[in-house]
């Protein structure tokens, strides 16, 4: 297979960001469809390629070796199966399912249909993040032994309409949740063992979950924590929309997602990398802000053509949602709860 065929189902802000990525910025693909919602017909057009009425329609085709499903999050797991039924490999939108069980049978799914099977998780591709898993892999500060995160925002809508945090797709601990936790993993190489966590919304708001303190213990002893929250005043804090901090045995790194990386060490800190100013807001599609999801697609079109091990699994997909319904469980029940 010289190139892998790519249809996308979803036409709405991450659909959009997924057709530029694949025409303009990941080699040895090509878009052929796009289906499913309302401005699916406007999307193709935009970007020279069929639109189909139906997602069966779409698995139909068969020039189209594997589907990018960027749908509501309720959906995924019935549209993940059924691709997997139609023998077509799958990279799905974060958070992978709205329950654990959803996503076993997800991987289950596609293992017996011999089918690739990803999960888009664009953090781990962002500039600052993987250099600082570089540095902790590197042993840049030693053992690691602490980690704190924050996610701190003043609304909840910021570059999707709100149905993302409505119950019925999960809350908005899970659209965002997911992120954190697996960022967590990933910069540590390392697996939660227990998670505390405190997870709320204030005031009369109809979006479950905008507020989550969790306190997780990672396996070789790490102390880790990470708050969040869409419910802070203006101000807010400066930098803290995406800002971690990761001690280790030597030495410090604290991390601006959309920043500095500076790295402490031997009485002085040091800029080891800055990232390039991004507005998802204002230009969504500038290579900036596009780098980590055409840099995880294109991870997805080789691990498939060239035969590699998944680079973000399903498995990695849903031990994300795991640590997010395991902190609802410990918020419902007051209680730490144990994973794995």
């Amino acid at each position: 297979m010289a190139e892998l065929r790519l249809a996308i189902l979803g036409s709405g802000y991450m659909g959009r960001t997924h057709a530029e990525c694949i025409t303009k910025h990941v080699h040895r693909s090509r878009l052929i469809a796009i289906a499913g919602g309302r401005r699916a017909p406007a999307l193709a057009a935009d970007y020279g390629v069929a639109v189909e009425t139906s997602y069966e329609a779409m698995l139909a085709r068969g020039d189209v070796d594997a589907v990018l499903i960027a749908t509501p999050h309720v959906d995924h797991c019935a549209q993940v199966l059924a691709a997997a039924s139609a023998g077509k490999h799958v990279l799905v939108e974060k958070p992978m399912a709205t329950s654990v069980a959803d996503c076993t049978k997800m991987i289950e799914a596609c293992k017996h249909a011999g089918v690739r099977f990803e999960v888009i998780q664009t953090q781990r591709f962002r500039g600052a993040v993987s250099r600082t898993r570089k540095l902790v892999a590197d042993g840049a500060i030693g053992a690691v032994r602490m980690f704190d995160g924050r996610s701190l925002f003043t609304d909840y809508v910021v570059d999707q309409s709100p149905w993302a945090g409505e119950t019925e797709q999960g809350g908005a601990f899970l659209d965002t949740g997911v992120h954190f936790f697996d960022l967590m993993r990933f910069v540590l190489g390392a697996e939660a063992e227990s998670i505390f966590a405190t997870v709320t919304t204030f005031g009369d708001v109809p979006y479950p979950g905008l507020n989550a303190m969790s306190q997780i213990r990672f396996s070789g002893g790490i102390m880790a924590q990470h708050w969040m929250t869409y419910q802070m005043p203006t101000p807010s804090l400066p930098n803290s929309q995406h800002r971690y901090v990761v001690v280790g045995e030597t030495g410090t790194i604290d991390v601006d997602a959309y920043g500095k990386v500076q790295l402490g060490r031997n009485g002085q800190w040091e800029t080891y990398w800055e990232q390039p100013p991004i507005d998802y807001i204002n230009r969504p599609l500038e290579p900036v802000r596009l780098e980590a999801f055409f840099r995880q697609t294109q991870a997805f079109v080789d691990d498939v053509l060239d035969g590699r091990p998944d680079t973000v699994s399903g498995e990695d997909g849903r031990a994300a949602v795991a640590l997010v319904m395991a902190a609802w469980e410990s918020s419902n029940s007051g209680q730490p709860v144990k994973l794995g």
